[in-house]
């Protein structure tokens, strides 16, 4: 494995913290007395900044000993990226999340794949379902009740994603780095819900302004980090602290 390559992604994890200390800072700022919009803008900037920063690990993880899973979530990251244009720099909410679903589809491929037809299916019924029947409650409201059955499909594939890492064989470190990124990134669309769902002005909307990025961010960039192939760095410490002693 090539030092370089580590360093790189070294670097990047680095500057997703940085990016991460900022953009919490301004959602602190928007959550409390507001931000101007030139503030908002590179606030979702550097929000996207950092998921490009996600993507490019694992390009860099490329050369590491798990090559078709960096290729697998490197998709799930164009999805990640199409579907967070929507949701930070337009109003498509619902067509954001429509992309997110194509995000978690390649992800339980990545981690499940026996799972995927059965699961795939399951949330395509769910969501003709709903857009068949909800309109009959909802009439008047064809934009809520596509929020509605994207929404619900969604959460059956994140939660089978989540559940998913569970019963995938990986490495330990990177197993671990699977399971808490996607429990993370259930934290964060916890926040989405409250965020979209509670009155604006509330304590539990206005928390949630900061929760979702709180959470977001160290989701993506463990999920990122686990197709790194990261106990050999480990492994060149541990080799050159034995030559050392020799």
């Amino acid at each position: 494995m090539d030092r370089i390559t580590d360093k790189r992604i070294f670097i990047l994890v680095c500057l997703n913290a940085a990016i991460y200390v900022l953009i919490i800072i301004l959602d602190i700022l928007k959550a409390g007395n507001g931000v101007t919009e030139a503030q908002g803008l590179f606030s979702d900037l550097l929000k996207y900044a950092a998921v490009v920063s996600c993507l490019i690990i694992c390009v860099f993880a490329l050369s590491h000993d798990r090559r078709k899973v960096a290729l697998v979530q490197i998709v799930v990251f164009c999805f990640t990226l199409g579907a967070d244009f929507f949701l930070l720099f337009t109003n498509l909410f619902s067509i954001g999340v429509l992309v997110f679903i194509g995000a978690h589809v390649c992800a339980l491929y990545r981690y499940k794949p026996g799972w995927l037809l059965q699961i795939g299916i399951s949330a395509a019924v769910l969501f003709v379902l709903i857009m068949l029947f909800l309109p009959k409650l909802l009439p008047s409201d064809i934009e809520l009740t596509l929020v509605i059955a994207a929404s619900c499909a969604y959460t059956l594939m994140i939660v089978s994603v989540t559940v998913s890492t569970f019963h995938s064989p990986q490495p330990r470190q990177n197993e671990l780095f699977s399971r808490i990124g996607m429990l993370l990134f259930i934290g964060c669309d916890i926040n989405v819900l409250i965020f979209n769902a509670m009155p604006i002005g509330s304590g539990f909307h206005t928390l949630s302004i900061v929760f979702m990025w709180l959470f977001y961010l160290p989701a993506q960039t463990l999920l990122a980090l686990s197709t790194a192939n990261l106990p050999l760095i480990r492994q060149k410490r541990y080799r050159k602290d034995a030559a050392n002693l020799i």
